[in-house]
């Protein structure tokens, strides 16, 4: 009872110790997240530790690093150790801890101290050897890394392990200074470890190691580093998109990028899944019709909820502004038409604002096409129910040429006036590109299913007031592969298998 009375304080006095430092800390310091401690290597009597933060610790001048550690048998405070760290690079922080007791455990915490106050990590669970037992510990290969791009890496590295006990798993972590840590996991054998990271940021510098969980001991590689390729501003030019982990891009067209087109990949400022950022949309952008030719995003409930509609309407800061449309006056009988929808993305305000960028919106007509009832938000309404628990990829898009839909309605090309725009022009059609698995439910990503598993369509629908009131139908589907021969775009290259020139209005409901 005594041992759990201590544990209990030792918990709440890490949290008050965290609570302390952040108040009396200055303004430019942030509060500093801790990783578990990892005991790289434990002999009898010394140990091998090191600690990790969120970010470079070498950015912030006049803290104190270390550790703080004491038997689990320790029935006070004064029973425990504080050793500061002798070696600190970028975000980690190592030191050897002496005159420790042969077959001993020990909680183990990581500290950054700010004058008298701390902020403390979780607690590890630190074992010395036996005296009269050796512990056989895994050995590591040097870790490498290959294929490193803008935004993908390859990492290896190698172990071998002669001792009788359980290797439990196996993992990479790789990190950036400012970003979470990545989490690989391999097969817990040894032998050589590989890895392929996908969705880096460009230009930035990533650390990791290769770790070793041996009947709940963690042991770690030495570090190694590679830095991503430079950002070529407008993506790739060859067919190839961007980013080749997301479903739903479309390639970037190299005979109008700069030119006619513009490009912007959006991530969220402030919404993480999976500890990293998440990506808010992609959009392409007409200089000659100064409105949105596509928008790519994905769709899930994860994005729905957290915060209100902003109406914070403003230019694009990664599109030219002098192409943009003025401000958020309306013309030719249309009212603001998001391609990307407010209540698809609530997650947060900052992530909300971004759908407001006058390059995720056109004009649609106010009276029976964009409001209550009309053809197209009725067919906003009809895709929202086909957004599974697995994601959803969805490309939203305008067409400009003269288009006649399967129930005879007819648009033709003009300009209005638009955003304090005269030269705007007016789509004559709309279309959504959808790509999902058939389950709904199968917890696995779109790049990894068979054609079998997936479905993909475009619903498609004639920018007028003739559809108001008309529910969705087969008759405003077509295939992938139809739209792409009438916009000259590709879809969905980023999955080989999805089934473009096919599509079944049963497997949709209709």
């Amino acid at each position: 009872m005594k041992k759990f009375y201590f544990c209990f304080l030792m918990l709440c006095g890490a949290v008050l110790l965290a609570t302390s430092c952040k108040e009396e800390s200055s303004a430019e310091l942030p509060e500093f997240r801790l990783g578990t401690p990892v005991v790289i290597e434990a002999t009898e009597t010394t140990a091998l530790v090191s600690c990790e933060a969120e970010f470079d610790l070498g950015a912030f001048a006049g803290l104190t690093k270390g550790f703080w550690f004491g038997s689990l048998r320790a029935s006070s405070e004064a029973d425990f150790r504080s050793v500061t760290a002798t070696e600190v690079e970028g975000r980690t922080f190592t030191c050897r801890l002496t005159g420790l007791t042969p077959g001993e455990q020990y909680n183990l915490y990581g500290f950054v101290g700010i004058g008298s106050a701390r902020y403390m990590s979780g607690a590890a669970l630190l074992e010395t050897r036996p005296g009269d037992d050796p512990v056989v510990t895994p050995v590591f290969g040097t870790p490498s890394h290959a294929n490193v791009t803008e935004n993908g890496a390859t990492i290896r590295c190698s172990f071998t392990y002669a001792g009788d006990r359980t290797i439990t798993a196996a993992y990479f972590l790789c990190g950036s200074a400012s970003g979470a840590e990545l989490k690989s996991n391999v097969s817990a054998t040894a032998g050589e470890k590989s890895a392929v990271l996908t969705d880096l940021s460009p230009q930035t510098t990533y650390t990791y190691r290769l770790y070793v969980v041996i009947d709940g001991a963690i042991y770690a590689s030495a570090a190694q580093s590679f830095t991503t390729a430079a950002s070529q501003g407008g993506g790739t030019v060859t067919g190839d998109t961007k980013y080749p982990g997301w479903p739903e891009l479309v390639p970037e067209d190299a005979s109008k990028a700069g030119g006619e087109y513009y490009y912007a990949y959006h991530m969220c400022p402030d919404f993480r899944v999976g500890g990293r950022l998440a990506r808010n949309y992609t959009v392409c952008y007409s200089s000659t019709h100064h409105c949105p030719v596509w928008v790519a995003a994905p769709r899930h409930k994860c994005y729905e909820s957290g915060a209100s509609r902003t109406d914070a309407y403003a230019t694009d800061p990664d599109i030219p502004s002098g192409i943009q449309y003025r401000s958020k006056s309306t013309g030719g009988g249309c009212n603001k038409g998001h391609m990307l929808g407010s209540a698809e993305r609530l997650a947060t305000s900052s992530v909300n604002r971004q759908v407001f960028y006058y390059t995720n919106i056109a004009p649609q007509y106010s009276s029976g096409f964009n409001t209550g009832g009309g053809g197209w938000n009725l067919l906003e309404d009809w895709i929202d129910g086909k957004v599974c628990a697995d994601t959803t990829y969805v490309v939203i898009g305008t067409y400009f040429e003269r288009y006649t839909d399967r129930y005879g309605n007819t648009a033709s090309p003009k300009k209005i006036e638009f955003g304090g725009r005269s030269d705007v022009s007016c789509p004559t059609m709309f279309y959504y590109a959808v790509l999902r698995t058939k389950r709904g439910n199968t917890g696995k990503s779109v790049r990894d299913c068979s054609a079998g598993e997936l479905m993909c369509a475009a619903f498609v629908r004639c920018h007028n007031n003739a559809l108001k009131g008309k529910r969705v139908s087969s008759q405003d589907m077509i295939s992938i592969a139809e739209l792409e021969k009438l916009t000259g775009h590709t879809f969905f290259v980023n999955v080989p298998n999805a089934p473009k020139s096919t599509c079944t209005a049963s497997d949709w409901g209709l």
